[in-house]
């Protein structure tokens, strides 16, 4: 009887690990391969990326009229 006991507080333990540090380690991976996630998340780059593609699309014409105003 106390060997079972025993048993199960230490894999309820390890349970109880694998549930706090299992999602962490999840979130972490994500931000080291994924850059979008990286960036996305990041208001002041989110900003200055937006800002960089308005520039380069300043000089390109919009749309045509003949498809002005449909949707």
């Amino acid at each position: 009887m106390r060997h079972l006991k025993w048993t199960l507080y230490v894999a309820g333990f390890f349970v109880v690990l694998l549930v706090f540090f299992g999602s962490r380690s999840t979130a972490q991976l994500a931000e080291k391969e994924n850059h979008c996630f990286t960036c996305h998340t990041n208001a002041q780059k989110l900003i200055q990326i937006t800002r960089e593609i308005a520039k380069v699309d300043k000089g390109r014409p919009g749309a045509s009229a003949e498809t002005e105003g449909e949707g």
